[in-house]
């Protein structure tokens, strides 16, 4: 089977079958039309997921096969959801949705085609692949060992070191994500092995380790490339710009060059992948097409995103400009105030409908650091020190409430996480009540495995965890709190021992009340301003956490890099204003602080507004601004 070709007639049925959408443009046009090897690179808001749905559109109305599939692999779930909600709009676009196609993350296809099929036919055990959980156990072992603890006592580098621990390349390499192992022949390295081989014993690994099993399979079985490369002749990777150097390898390696690979991407927003092998990064390659308009923003928007853009073609903007851009000045003392600042002059410009299709963010490149504190505006901290007392991932609560509870606000944890608590949970139920299920594990995550083993209900229990998932309520309340004893009892009745009464059940220590109030953790991402009678909620966040967002009003605050120990408005702002041209050669360091700063600057539609520190901001600068039509407030 060949791949169908993409030909103009296809653009005219496109049209019909996607009468909302415009494909007229030539940037977009030449994308479509695209069908060999080629690279992509779309700016923010380009609608770049749109026109890759549109091509898997038209490959779908005349695909064929029934045995060979089209392979779509992104970094997120939310971005494979997206593609798939596209898709499954049209009768045609559904049949991607299906064998023989793929349409997932870059960790679910090595999961599935590779990596846990080689583990299990070697016979070892897959229990979780999750950071978090690794990270956690893997700390608690390093604690249990006196020489380990001493050491990361002495050193507070150790401790990520361990928490990231993996294995690296097809000899599967012991490593870590977090900083360099000891030295060989040291007394510690050992012992840190050791915790790898551990876990790896129990069924517990990070998702790197994938890749470095994928990678042994491949080298050991080098046909299976050319298995894959036949079931899947045509490859598209979404947000390409993110791959990291280890997974771009290893696609190197599970797909032939007989296969057609498009990648899109923009490389100006490349700031998650890791820096390691970073120059070995091929995207975009020197034929890219570019997509350079953007639909999310008007011309002024597009205009200060550009100032930022490292490469590729200028950005510019197809929408329109409904408000200047402005710059908040800030004194020292005032820093605390200047997102409530914000939420003020957002709900000058906007009505309340407007509000309430909208969203409104503040975000900032760094969390977290530690220049001294008379330093105003280094990071988020600064600027809304509540942030502080957010949920880290990872973390568990062993009380039984808080665990039902939820350990951060409503809707904010993600769905595997709420499984893992309340799986934690019942873990702990089984175990206080004696259990036979959990007398001999050494995890909840070994919990669904053993339940199957044993010939249990495990589809009973799946649907016990995810009742318990969808109601955080009943355990805050004294009502709730009492009732979820008895329904646990007749739920896990077959798991309990025989002479365990609903009474004594219910008055296990493990249902006693908390000592103080259960509830989620504290809803401190969310500053709230009310004026004229009308309110906005404004969601703050890292900038990594906001990418790929759209937001009606974005507030970007100002950060202090590091290692380089500079600002980064304070840096682009001479730039953003025209007074002062960008060297042509950066340290990284600048780099990734224009990186950021485009990826921030590029999320606003309607609103944009920069938060500077009164020091870090010349006269000269403002009045450039001013005269390219933005508004400058100071907070004094």
């Amino acid at each position: 089977m060949t791949v169908p070709t993409i030909t103009e007639l296809d653009l005219e049925a496109l049209a019909l079958l996607t009468p909302d959408l415009n494909f007229e443009d030539q940037e977009r046009r030449s994308v479509l039309l695209e069908n060999g090897s080629r690279d992509i690179n779309a700016a923010p808001g380009s609608g770049k997921t749109t026109v890759l749905a549109a091509k898997l559109l038209m490959l779908a109305r005349n695909w064929e096969s029934k045995c060979r599939g089209v392979c779509v692999l992104s970094h997120t779930n939310v971005a494979r959801d997206e593609i798939q909600k596209r898709l499954g709009g049209s009768v045609e676009g559904s049949r991607l949705l299906a064998y023989p196609h793929f349409i997932g993350t870059i960790h679910a296809f090595v999961n599935h085609f590779l990596a846990l099929p080689y583990l299990r036919s070697n016979g070892l055990e897959v229990g979780v692949i999750d950071n978090d959980v690794f990270s956690r156990k893997a700390l608690a072992m390093a604690a249990k060992n006196r020489t380990l603890r001493t050491y990361m006592e002495k050193n507070a580098s150790v401790a990520p070191m361990v928490a990231g621990l993996i294995f690296r390349g097809a000899d599967l390499e012991v490593a870590s994500e977090f900083g360099a192992l000891p030295k060989e022949g040291s007394k510690t390295r050992p012992i840190i092995q050791g915790i790898k081989g551990d876990l790896t014993l129990e069924g517990v690994y990070r998702h790197a380790d994938m890749f470095a099993f994928a990678e042994q399979l491949l080298v050991a079985s080098p046909q299976i490339r050319a298995l894959l490369s036949q079931r899947f002749p045509i490859v598209f990777i979404d947000e390409m710009q993110d791959t990291s150097w280890e997974q771009e390898r290893l696609l190197q390696l599970i797909f032939d060059e007989t296969v057609i690979i498009q990648r899109f991407g923009d490389i100006n927003q490349r700031i998650l992948g890791s820096s390691e092998g970073a120059q070995n990064l091929t995207f975009p390659r020197a034929n890219a097409l570019p997509i350079s308009t953007s639909k999310r923003f008007g011309p002024a928007i597009a205009q200060i995103v550009a100032s930022a853009q490292m490469s590729g073609v200028p950005v510019t903007g197809d929408g329109v400009d409904q408000h200047a851009p402005m710059l908040m000045v800030y004194s020292t003392e005032r820093v605390g105030q200047v997102i409530e600042a914000f939420g003020a002059e957002v709900i000058d410009r906007f009505d309340a409908e407007a509000l309430s299709e909208g969203s409104v963010k503040a975000l900032c490149a760094r969390k977290q650091g530690d220049a001294a504190k008379s330093v105003a505006g280094r990071t988020l901290l600064d600027y809304w020190p509540a942030i502080a007392s957010t949920y880290t991932p990872g973390l568990r609560l062993e009380h039984l409430w808080s665990l039902l509870a939820g350990s951060t606000k409503q809707g904010e944890s993600s769905l595997s996480g709420r499984v893992d608590e309340v799986r934690r949970a019942m873990f702990l139920v089984l175990r206080a009540a004696g259990a036979d299920v959990v007398r001999d594990l050494k995890a909840d995550s070994q919990l669904l495995r053993k339940l199957s083993e044993i010939g249990g209900d495990v589809s009973g229990f799946r649907l016990l965890l995810r009742d318990l998932c969808m109601d955080r309520a009943s355990a805050v309340t004294e009502e709730g709190r009492r009732a979820i004893p008895i329904m646990l009892f007749e739920r896990l009745q077959p798991l309990l021992p025989g002479h365990l009464a609903v009474d004594a059940f219910a008055e296990m220590p493990i249902f006693s009340e908390p000592t103080a109030p259960v509830v989620p953790e504290k809803q401190s991402t969310f500053c709230t301003v009310e004026k004229y009678g009308r309110r906005v909620d404004i969601q703050i966040g890292t900038l990594a956490s906001m990418k790929g967002e759209t937001h009606l009003a974005t507030l970007v605050l100002g950060s202090l890099g590091y290692p380089r120990r500079r600002f980064d408005l304070e840096e682009a702002l001479p730039v953003i204003a025209g007074i002062k041209a960008r060297a042509a050669k950066l340290p990284e360091g600048q780099l990734s602080q224009l990186r950021n700063l485009y990826v921030g600057m590029s999320r606003a539609t309607s609103f944009l507004c920069l938060a500077v520190n009164a020091g870090r901001v010349t006269e000269e600068c403002k009045a450039a601004l001013q005269r390219q039509g933005w508004t400058i407030i100071h907070l004094t």
